[in-house]
């Protein structure tokens, strides 16, 4: 078995078009790109055809109709044909996912959300190519990572000293230096935002085959994931994965606008995002509706559906309803019996089906509250208003239980494994 990160890739592809109720099959990413192009141009041609006998045509004419998309271009149809193109290139990943995972006998599919499997990131307004003297632009992704890989290819080494030979790195504004051109195809891969690999069941994308593994590993089951975190008794499948974790709890970033501290510079970005920043670029057409993300906007275009989105798999159970949180809520109390309380307050050991009771029990029973800067009590920490006491009562079964942590502040999970 080839160890993570080694996976041996095997060209012969099973790509497969998801454009409407196409079922087009080929083996080469070429061909797949062929293929792709001459639905765009029929789909193009066709919104200029109603956009002669419209005086006002709609923005839906660049709207993709790749299988669980939704996206719509509110620009022109470059953007369009940009995104498509994409989805080229994250059909290709996901294949390569599949084989990586095929791989690995010792690993699970990916049991997360298969709906959000051909939802891709925001892209750039074009490929542009950096390098020195080249800056050459690209409407497929493709085509503009095998462009800058050739210039890592073709790259001179240069003489440093008396017998160290390495190869610069030719980016615009980039000084690195590396010992061979593999490890430059590699560090290129920070400037372009490549991906080479994306799990086929939810469609997230990874930077190597490492952290798509991780990924999967991740969603083990409990009885399989041996290594827990000393501070909140979470649980892994491996040793690195615990390392990983346990740099979270060690928070270097700290917004300048409140208290707030994240391990990661993303972490704030995120949190300067949501938390101090009123821009909110997605806007629903249908309402004067707008919100942060992608995600939300797509949730509440649900709620202009005149028909459910969502339907109960369970036999002979009619219940629907917009959203797949309210599927998985009503599978889980109806047809699992899972009905239980699942969080509890180590201080009183009162008893909570919803995180959020808990929430409200903590902050006016206990007068608990939590950093600056964050939403919520988080799995993870609260600041203690008392001293904390000697001895707390064992916890029950199937609950988590609080660690006292160096820093003075009390440590807890408020979850049920």
């Amino acid at each position: 078995m080839p160890p993570p990160g080694k996976v041996p890739r095997n060209e012969n592809l099973g790509l497969q078009c998801e454009w409407g109720s196409c079922s087009f099959v080929c083996s080469a990413m070429e061909e797949f790109c062929e293929h792709v192009t001459q639905h765009l141009q029929q789909h193009l041609q066709g919104s200029g055809e109603e956009e002669e006998e419209e005086e006002d045509p709609l923005e839906e004419e660049f709207s993709c109709l790749w299988q669980e998309c939704g996206f719509c271009s509110l620009d022109n149809s470059a953007a369009l044909v940009r995104h498509v193109y994409f989805h080229c290139y994250h059909t290709k990943l996901k294949q390569w996912g599949l084989q990586a995972l095929q791989s690995q006998a010792d690993l699970s599919p990916c049991i997360l959300d298969f709906q959000s499997r051909n939802l891709i990131p925001d892209i750039p307004d074009h490929f542009l190519c950096l390098w020195e003297h080249c800056e050459s632009s690209f409407d497929n992704p493709e085509w503009f990572y095998r462009h800058v890989e050739a210039h890592s290819l073709c790259c001179e080494y240069q003489t440093v000293g008396k017998d160290n030979h390495v190869v610069p790195c030719g980016w615009k504004g980039c000084t690195c230096t590396f010992k061979d051109r593999f490890k430059l195809r590699e560090h290129l891969r920070s400037h372009t935002q490549e991906k080479v690999v994306a799990c086929p069941t939810c469609g997230g994308m990874f930077a190597n085959n490492t952290k798509f593994l991780d990924h999967i590993r991740r969603q083990t089951s409990l009885d399989q994931q041996h290594f827990q975190c000393s501070h909140c008794s979470k649980r892994f499948a491996t040793e690195r994965l615990l390392r990983d974790h346990m740099r979270n709890h060690v928070n270097h970033y700290k917004c300048p606008l409140c208290d707030m501290t994240c391990p990661l510079p993303s972490s704030l970005r995120n949190h300067m995002r949501f938390r101090h920043s009123e821009d909110r670029p997605f806007k629903c057409d249908c309402c004067d509706y707008s919100c942060k993300n992608l995600i939300d906007l797509r949730k509440h275009l649900h709620t202009h559906s005149e028909e459910p989105a969502f339907r109960c798999d369970f036999e002979n159970c009619t219940f629907s309803a917009r959203s797949l949180c309210s599927i998985k809520s009503h599978c889980r109390k109806v047809h699992e019996g899972d009905s239980e309380p699942r969080y509890r307050c180590h201080v009183c050991d009162k008893c909570f089906t919803r995180g959020n009771n808990l929430t409200v029990h903590l902050r006016k029973k206990h007068q608990f509250k939590w950093p600056s800067g964050h939403p919520r009590f988080r799995l993870g920490h609260f600041c203690l208003p008392l001293p904390m006491p000697a001895a707390l009562a064992p916890p029950s079964p199937g609950t988590r239980s609080m660690k006292t942590a160096t820093c003075g502040c009390s440590w807890f999970a408020m979850k049920a494994w």
